[in-house]
């Protein structure tokens, strides 16, 4: 094995340590750290591991909040799983220098330190130990490697309704306040499922979210938006 091997081998080690987790198909750990354009890219388990997320931290709050409502768990398991604190996930796990990309993307400039790359390896790793070892081992690794971010003394002012969060955030920059307009209902009398869109001038964004009632639908339209602005564009 030459140094440069043994070195990486050494550094997968390491970062199976961090995540306390060791893996028996060593191959998916090897994808999670490919970033797109690198042959075999992490994208599939990025996709997979995004949704082993949403549903940790969901699970998480909705035992650890009793108290909060739809719109309140929304709102903490969006900023929990956002671009930003992945990345800093990411940061702490060391992520950076193991990624694996391509010559044509490594000229381009410092991909690998990009909070959204970051992000989606983060999400990838998470789907990759999914597919090796289940889903409870998904939700610990998860757990884990979230540490501190899910407490609920920190998500005190996240969890502000998604609405008043949206309002505050565009206000907060002079921009005009969202719209909201509610869409035909569906569903039968006793159980009418209620659609609503919001949409902003500045940035002009849209998006549409349905509840139960008419407020719970504005909700999750603002928390749909909450998540683009927070997500920003994609490199």
């Amino acid at each position: 094995m030459t140094s440069a091997a043994a070195a990486g081998q050494h550094g997968l080690l390491a970062l199976q340590e961090r995540l306390g987790y060791h893996f028996v198909q060593p191959a998916l750990l090897d994808t999670a750290l490919n970033h797109s354009g690198t042959g075999q890219s992490n994208q599939r388990l990025e996709f997979l591991g995004d949704a082993v997320l949403g549903a940790a931290a969901s699970a998480y709050y909705y035992r650890q909040a009793p108290e909060w409502d739809e719109g309140q768990l929304s709102v903490a398991r969006t900023t929990v799983v956002c671009r930003d604190s992945l990345a800093a996930v990411a940061a702490g796990l060391q992520l950076a220098p193991l990624l694996r990309l391509s010559k044509g993307v490594s000229r381009s400039g410092p991909v690998r330190t990009q909070a959204s790359v970051l992000a989606d390896a983060v999400e990838a790793l998470i789907g990759a130990v999914f597919l090796d070892g289940g889903y409870a081992a998904a939700e610990q690794v998860t757990l884990r490697i979230l540490g501190d971010r899910l407490s609920l003394d920190v998500m005190v002012a996240p969890v502000k309704a998604a609405k008043n969060q949206l309002q505050e955030w565009l206000q907060a920059r002079g921009w005009p306040v969202p719209v909201y307009a509610l869409l035909p209902d569906t569903g039968p009398a006793h159980d009418r499922l209620f659609e609503a869109e919001c949409r902003l001038v500045k940035p002009a964004l849209s998006a549409t979210g349905q509840g139960s009632s008419r407020k719970l639908a504005e909700q999750a339209a603002a928390e749909k938006i909450l998540q683009l602005l927070q997500q920003g564009p994609k490199p």
